[in-house]
């Protein structure tokens, strides 16, 4: 699922200006981005929405590459909302967890539009160039990720699941999904360890909060001999990726950088 790079020289500049840098894997080329969305982007100067006007402001800005929080209603329905506590306060005026109708019917914190597994696909269907990050808030990963798998039909080709342990990459595999992220904010980063899994292990991607982030770290992902990109979450602050893009870092999440206006 790994974008290869148009063949012609013309869509090859166009693609490489908006999504990053260009990476060679087994022979054949492809393209990492060096900007992520974080909960869809911020709308407004607002962050972890995860609403369609912020996936549609996101997608507008030249993003490619969209992560999205992915809950359970009380139904069992899959919505996007980062959390029922705080975000569903913020949200949906009060914390706790809905049924999708009452989810989805509910007045809304500056009127934005919630989505869930079905909002999803439309979207998706009508942007088939856009790839979705997962971040799933519930514990059964795998399970959640087959549900969605099943409601997005044909756009679940272009999900990238975050895996939380490295425990969870062979049931998400056999779930079909070829590219991976590791993230590792749940885990223990032994670089030892780490570079051992990744040498035996296919990767789209490492990630790791920026305030866990070190030179240790990337080195670990490096010396694993793959070509496993390294990004950084959440990064807000310009300097912070130049310091590290020196460093082997491969791109960041952000809320408010957009690649139509990015210069790194």
């Amino acid at each position: 699922m790994k974008i290869r790079i148009a063949a012609l020289a013309l869509a090859a500049v166009l693609v490489l200006a908006s999504c990053g840098q260009s990476h060679a894997v087994n022979e054949s080329e492809y393209v990492y981005p060096q900007l992520i969305a974080h909960a869809g982007g911020a709308i407004w100067g607002y962050r972890y929405t995860n609403s369609l006007e912020a996936i549609n402001a996101a997608y507008a800005a030249g993003f490619r590459y969209i992560e999205l929080d992915f809950e359970l209603t009380s139904d069992g329905s899959i919505v996007l909302i980062h959390d029922w506590e705080a975000m569903a306060e913020r949200m949906l005026f009060s914390e706790g967890v809905r049924t999708r109708e009452e989810f989805l019917s509910s007045p809304t914190f500056m009127r934005l539009t919630l989505l869930d597994a079905a909002g999803l696909k439309k979207w998706m269907d009508s942007h088939d160039d856009c790839y979705i990050i997962t971040d799933v808030k519930v514990s059964h990963n795998a399970a959640v990720l087959r549900k969605l798998k099943q409601e997005l039909g044909k756009a679940s080709e272009r999900l990238i699941p975050q895996i939380y342990s490295t425990e969870q990459y062979d049931e998400v595999r056999a779930l079909g999904f070829s590219d991976m992220i590791l993230t590792v904010y749940k885990m223990d980063a032994d670089g030892e360890k780490l570079s051992a899994f990744i040498r035996d292990h296919e990767l789209w991607a490492v990630t790791i909060a920026f305030s866990r982030l070190t030179e240790d770290f990337i080195s670990a992902v490096r010396s694993a001999g793959r070509d496993t990109a390294v990004y950084a979450h959440t990064v807000n602050t310009l300097s912070d990726f130049e310091n590290w893009k020196p460093l082997g870092l491969t791109g960041i999440y952000t809320d408010y950088f957009v690649p139509t206006h990015w210069n790194s």
